[in-house]
């Protein structure tokens, strides 16, 4: 009898062990480091050292800026979407881009805005690349589409968030992997309105962290070894709840690491509220934070004035 028990406690111990996901064995830190600068950039007579530039101060989409000398280049498709937000570049090169409507919406029709749009690494022209699927299209009442993108190197996905769809009293957004290589939608994060995206190796899992598009609370979700969503979803922080923190959203998420090796990670924040109005906060504020590998937690180093893009 005793080994009947115990043949019969092995098999459940095995069906369990299947139950769980392959959470995979990423190296703590940074996910995003092997992004690569495009090669067209040499072919554009301004230099190496430039920033990819989406004020849009004067002229619509992007462009490439030279800091230093203040030149500036745009490819004559880099308008093709109108106004545009979120763009990350892989490993290869190419820049990913979400179009993003402004104050209005005669250059961002919200038919258009559930787009992603990919900028050729070698010839510098943009395409559309993919069309989200949603729970419905943009509207005049809602016209936001894509607004995070986060590059993941280790599993070469593409992280999308998207507020399609979404009503005042009802969160229809959603968080999409991309595989990059096959160009599809491996899996969703449904009923999610986020706005910045970026994922971090933690010491226990990958996780991808999120900025609410209704509220200051970041959150992020455990993802698998092969980049999918888990059951697990936590609640990181809020910039409400931090010393002179503010109501805002969290638009933009970066990590990074500093000379003595800690891992850090960066908040940006902007006024939203699912309508097309001009940023009225003068003093937007970076939020740092520096990670604590012991307790695989963030703690809050302070804000800072934000810098330009």
């Amino acid at each position: 009898m005793k080994a009947k028990g115990l043949s019969g406690l092995v098999v459940l111990l095995l069906l369990s062990a299947c139950n769980e996901p392959d959470m995979g064995n990423f190296k703590p830190g940074v996910a995003n480091a092997c992004q690569a600068m495009p090669a067209f950039i040499s072919q554009t007579g301004i230099g190496q050292a430039v920033a990819i530039d989406t004020q849009q101060r004067g002229y619509t989409g992007l462009r490439l800026l030279n800091p230093q000398t203040r030149k500036t280049w745009q490819h004559p498709t880099w308008d093709d979407a109108g106004h545009v937000g979120a763009f990350t570049r892989d490993k290869d090169g190419n820049i990913y881009v979400a179009p993003t409507p402004e104050v209005s919406l005669a250059d961002n029709p919200p038919a258009l805005q559930n787009r992603i749009y990919r900028i050729d690494a070698k010839s510098g022209e943009m395409a559309l690349w993919l069309e989200l699927p949603a729970v419905a299209l943009p509207s005049p009442a809602n016209p936001f589409g894509t607004m995070g993108l986060f590059y993941d190197c280790d599993t070469h996905s593409l992280y999308v968030s998207s507020l399609a769809g979404s009503e005042p009293r009802q969160a229809h957004g959603r968080i999409y992997r991309i595989e990059i290589a096959s160009q599809q939608v491996k899996a969703q994060l449904e009923a999610t309105d986020a706005i910045g995206v970026a994922v971090f190796n933690g010491v226990q899992h990958k996780r991808l962290y999120f900025g609410s598009a209704r509220s200051s609370d970041v959150y992020s979700v455990a993802l698998d070894a092969k980049g999918n969503f888990t059951a697990d979803v936590r609640h990181e922080t809020a910039l409400a709840t931090l010393p002179d923190g503010n109501s805002t959203s969290v638009r933009k998420i970066q990590f990074g690491q500093d000379r003595q090796g800690q891992f850090l990670m960066q908040l940006k924040e902007t006024e939203f509220g699912f309508r097309l109005l001009a940023e009225n906060n003068l003093r937007k504020r970076t939020y740092n934070f520096v990670y604590q590998a012991d307790k695989d937690q963030w703690q809050f180093r302070g804000a800072t004035p934000e810098s330009g893009e």
